[in-house]
């Protein structure tokens, strides 16, 4: 949010699931273990939509019966060993339809609230080619849509559901000691397939209806989510490089590796010819106790050349250059979608219909570590386009920023030198607020001269 969007050409750590699916596979300088993971938790908090036009319709965004205001929560975890990545995203949206009694809503009875509970899932997969100067990803997203009533006794029922899946393809080209890259994403589009309670069924009209001719609810037949191609570059000022060359604790330690592996060659070879040559049991038992000390030394001796190239690496992310100056740019093209209305239409039970036309969102984004080691700045704007006949694209500007914490092993759950960070972003444009927090990692976990 803080960067306008403008993320597909970056596309590190969780943030840059929802942006490319190569993402998972992403591994910033100071990754360097072989396995590596990524944790993200982000909440939205729109401003008070009675206030605001949220989905730029060209009114305001007040749901009908609608008492609670929308938070969008996106848990995220990303999996790396080596050159691979597996991610795992989920963005989750509740809607409060209606509260009061609802007639005919369910065998509960009369419900006493009725909630709108968007939810989609990212399962990504990608790999790092050419000493990571290429990296491809390919996803599934699945799109569900749950109807929930609730009665007083804190039962709950679906009454009617929607789900459908599509494809997400993606692509970064990052050129080793070169400060820019390019980024590109697709994803298709996605129609559901609907199910209903034996209660909820359309009527002759082909309808789907909630209620009595009073108080009627009518329910989509359908979710539809459009194509869409996303395309962008970052370019990176500073001395601090943007795409270093890959290194990894394996790749430091490998002649130490190579040495272990070779006089273990070399020691087999010993205990084959000497215990040929023994006399007697006690003395072979001799031999192995002897190649055995030897072997559990060479052990110790590869075991302290892996905290070796650890240390120096650990140390070596911590010794770079903490000012940048980082500039994204990006353009998203989403595709139309047929006989669409959009999520405050069939919140409201107003018919405004959505999605008629290819539309265009051009971004821009600024970042920089502002304070060395402690705080990073960020910055930007897009153009929203209207996805309806009544309303016209606006202009956002956005702010976002980090903050280091302190280090943390949450009881032994995480590493005893993980840094946490507080994030925080806010996107105004005009009738429209909304904003955002996050909590993760702060990388490179070490500032200069800590102890490693």
């Amino acid at each position: 949010m803080g960067l306008s969007g403008a993320y597909v050409a970056i596309a590190e750590d969780v943030d840059g699931d929802l942006q490319n699916p190569a993402a998972p596979a992403m591994r910033p300088f100071f990754s360097t273990e072989y396995f590596d993971y990524w944790l993200g938790l982000g909440l939205t908090f729109p401003g008070r939509l009675a206030s605001i036009d949220f989905f730029n319709s060209g009114s305001r965004t007040g749901f009908r019966g609608a008492s609670d205001e929308p938070v969008f929560v996106t848990p995220a975890l990303n999996l790396q060993w080596g050159t691979l990545g597996i991610g795992l995203t989920l963005e989750i949206q509740n809607y409060t339809v209606q509260r009061g009694a609802i007639p005919g809503a369910m065998e509960l009875g009369a419900a006493s609230s009725l909630d709108a509970v968007l939810t989609t899932v990212h399962v990504q997969c990608a790999n790092s080619f050419f000493d990571g100067q290429l990296v491809l990803g390919a996803g599934l997203r699945y799109l569900n849509m749950d109807l929930d009533a609730a009665a007083g006794n804190d039962r709950t029922s679906t009454l009617f559901g929607t789900s459908g899946s599509g494809l997400e393809l993606g692509a970064v080209w990052r050129p080793n000691l070169r400060p820019f890259r390019l980024g590109l994403a697709f994803r298709s589009p996605i129609d559901t397939q609907p199910t209903f309670s034996r209660t909820l069924l359309p009527t002759p009209e082909g309808d789907i209806l909630l209620g009595d001719e009073s108080n009627p609810l009518f329910l989509p037949e359908r979710v539809s989510a459009p194509w869409d191609v996303n395309v962008g570059t970052a370019v990176q000022l500073g001395r601090r490089p943007l795409n270093p060359l890959s290194q990894t604790i394996d790749s430091v330690a490998e002649r130490a590796r190579l040495t272990f592996r070779l006089r273990q060659l070399e020691r087999d070879e010993e205990r084959e010819r000497r215990l040929a040559a023994a006399q007697s049991a006690a003395e072979r038992e001799a031999v192995e106790k002897e190649l055995s000390a030897a072997e559990l030394q060479d052990s110790e001796r590869l075991r302290r050349a892996f905290d070796d190239a650890r240390r120096a690496l650990a140390l070596s992310s911590a010794q770079v250059e903490r000012f940048y100056v980082l500039l994204t740019a990006s353009m998203v093209i989403s595709g139309p979608v047929k006989d669409g209305v959009g999520v405050e239409s069939f919140l409201n039970q107003v018919v405004n219909r959505s999605g008629g036309q290819i539309v265009y969102s051009p971004r821009l984004g600024v970042e920089s570590e502002v304070w060395g080691d402690r705080l990073k700045l960020r910055g930007g704007s897009y153009l929203e386009p209207s996805r309806f006949a009544t309303s016209h694209s606006r202009l956002h500007g956005t702010l976002g920023g980090d903050v280091r914490l302190f280090g943390w092993n949450v009881f032994g759950l995480w590493p005893d030198d993980y840094v946490w960070q507080l994030g925080g972003s806010l996107d105004v444009a005009a009738r429209y607020f909304s904003w955002g927090v996050s909590l993760g990692g702060w990388y490179p976990r070490h500032a200069r001269g800590e102890s490693l």
